[in-house]
């Protein structure tokens, strides 16, 4: 689907290895740079990219990767949630049964 007409994006393979890695570098210094306190989403970069870009950034910047985290973030939001829906303490959460089903991967 790369070359379709169809296809309004760049017409160009993807970068891979070292030279994807440093344009990210670059991306992530520029906005570092130009917005410091910026917190940087990193949404549909390619899975085989997410946990390592994860561990590469998230020390030098805030930032999060939606594909790892956003997830997470959903679920346990909708957990709290249920605890305050009950009108129960939040201490009270760690009693709670959970059960989870469908995960996807």
């Amino acid at each position: 689907m790369l070359f379709t007409s169809t296809d309004l994006g760049l017409r160009e393979r993807r970068l891979e290895g070292d030279e994807y890695i440093l344009i990210v570098d670059e991306l992530m210094e520029a906005l570092h740079a130009r917005w410091p306190k910026a917190i940087i989403q990193f949404e549909d970069f390619q899975f085989k990219w997410a946990f390592g870009t994860l561990q590469r950034y998230r020390k030098k910047y805030c930032m999060f990767n939606d594909d790892i985290q956003g997830t997470a973030g959903v679920a346990l939001a909708g957990l709290l949630g249920v605890v305050r829906a009950q009108g129960r303490p939040l201490s009270d959460f760690v009693n709670q049964k959970i059960v989870v089903v469908g995960a996807g991967r």
